[in-house]
């Protein structure tokens, strides 16, 4: 069982990676993961003439990452705590993900590591913590709790860390320019297409004007 690769929550006060405040490495793994990655639907405009516009408004949604695991204190599975209690730990695990930073005055932003699984994910705070303690000693101490997290990707164009040139690409989009040969330029990869349209807040995947810039920023591979 040590040599099980356990889902590791990274906490951060920014984005640049550089501004670690720790990390939260899960007893047991969640046994299944809900990744949600949405559009807003086409929303009906018209032209200066009144008639129907033939353009579609679709708008990128940052993906949300719902998992559930558990906290075990009972002895049974074999495998240490990420402290030495189950109050304790869900004490560390609510300062790494909801209790927000004295600096920025907003909650962590947080980055998942667990082989392949996030690899095309971007930083993201934590939008939801549910626990439930559904057993205990004698002296009402928990023993065991399930724990519901829910994660939403921040939107990296309103991330202040991405207005430096030494960071981000920012290319001027030219002639015949699209998202998908960005990606491909950029990351070595067309995979990354929707990704850039999110962070750029993009209505459409061909809504590229001539002339104006694009963010592309690190993306973890």
């Amino acid at each position: 069982m040590s040599d099980v690769s356990r889902l590791k929550i990274v906490s951060y006060k920014d984005t640049e990676s550089s501004n670690k405040i720790g990390e939260f490495v899960l007893q047991l793994n969640p046994v299944d993961i809900s990744v949600v990655r949405s559009v807003d639907p086409p929303k009906s405009s018209s032209s200066s003439d009144g008639s129907p516009s033939s353009s579609q408004t679709e708008t990128f949604r940052p993906a949300k990452f719902t998992f559930k695991f558990t906290l075990d204190d009972t002895g049974a599975i074999g495998l240490e705590l990420p402290s030495n209690t189950i109050a304790n730990s869900i004490n560390i695990l609510e300062t790494l993900t909801i209790i927000p930073n004295n600096e920025t005055h907003q909650n962590p932003y947080v980055y998942l590591y667990w082989g392949e699984t996030f690899q095309d994910s971007y930083y993201g705070q934590v939008t939801a913590l549910k626990y439930d303690y559904n057993f205990f000693d004698i002296s009402g101490n928990p023993l065991r709790a399930l724990i519901t997290l829910t994660i939403t990707e921040v939107n990296a164009i309103m991330d202040r860390s991405f207005q430096s040139p030494d960071i981000t690409k920012i290319p001027i989009i030219k002639d015949k320019d699209n998202i998908i040969k960005f990606s491909e330029d950029s990351y070595d990869d067309k995979k990354y297409y929707i990704r850039i349209a999110e962070i750029n807040n993009l209505s459409s995947l061909r809504n590229l004007k001539k002339g104006s810039s694009i963010f592309l920023p690190p993306i973890e591979k």
